[in-house]
């Protein structure tokens, strides 16, 4: 373990100097896939949410985010710290000050996900008073090549309905926007809408679905990260959307959402398959 001279680090508020060093201590993190350093300059010009930053002998070495996703709901994101400053205990301390943040200036939910396997992640958020609430995962299948008159866009004069479509038949479930997770109310379908999250409304309106499009894979894909339907009809509702990620260009149809024996036996008979390796856990709080 390194050893460390200077005071412990200082938990601030981010200033724009502080992008530097996030760029080049997040550039090696996830095989050199993180997408933190490329986000950060647009994190500090958020008005809503904190972002907070971990200084250390006047360099930034850790980062985290709390960011409102709709009225009542936040979400934490973010969190990196310099794989070369262990043994500061930097984490703990982004994570307490991120919590405190939201408990001072919040309302709500504060939700956050992490992989499976993050056994001191899933400790240190339970001993905050996080609940989990989900499993997450992903399953994809090829596009269906075959025309589809299905879908509908839905309107934004029509979140309120959508809503209470939702909340008729998927009283627990979550709306994924962009790997950030809500309870689909009114307001935060809204917020989708303009953060260029796709609607629509299945077979008049039977169902209704929420995706955004994604190429960083080498190949389109339509990620879905939403799903209702009245009654029974869940597994032709996973097929029209391969059906639509063929119609909109994309050569996969990717299902991410929370799990459960029912959804996992619908995706299994519509033809989607497991496309992460591991699990994530969704876990909420209110405010303390």
């Amino acid at each position: 373990m390194q050893t460390f001279s200077s005071p412990l680090p200082v938990i601030r508020p981010a200033l724009p100097k502080d992008k530097e060093d996030v760029a080049e201590f997040t550039k090696f993190i996830w095989g050199g896939h993180d997408y933190v350093g490329e986000v950060f300059p647009e994190w500090l010009k958020d008005p809503q949410g904190q972002l907070l930053v971990a200084e250390y002998a006047g360099k930034c070495i850790g980062c985290a985010k709390v960011s409102f996703l709709a009225p009542g709901q936040w979400w934490l994101e973010g969190f990196r710290v310099d794989p070369y400053f262990q043994g500061l205990k930097v984490g703990s301390r982004l994570d307490a000050a991120a919590n405190e943040w939201f408990d001072a200036h919040g309302d709500g939910a504060l939700r956050l996900m992490t992989s499976s396997k993050r056994v001191q992640v899933h400790h240190l958020s339970e001993a905050r008073g996080f609940v989990r609430v989900g499993e997450v995962c992903a399953y994809a299948a090829d596009a269906l090549a075959e025309s589809t008159d299905a879908f509908a866009p839905l309107r934004a004069e029509e979140a309120d309905e959508a809503a209470e479509f939702c909340q008729r038949w998927s009283p627990n479930g979550y709306l994924n926007v962009g790997w950030k997770f809500a309870a689909p109310n009114a307001e935060a379908i809204c917020a989708a809408m303009k953060d260029e999250n796709l609607f629509f409304w299945w077979r008049g309106r039977g169902g209704i679905v929420s995706a955004w499009e994604d190429d960083e894979e080498g190949a389109p894909r339509l990620i879905v990260g939403m799903e209702a339907c009245a009654g029974e009809d869940r597994i032709e509702l996973l097929k029209d959307l391969r059906r639509l990620a063929s119609a909109r260009g994309a050569v996969v149809a990717r299902w991410m959402n929370v799990i459960g024996e029912s959804v996992l036996r619908d995706l299994d008979a519509a033809g989607y398959r497991k496309d992460w390796e591991d699990t994530a856990y969704l876990y909420e709080r209110g405010k303390s």
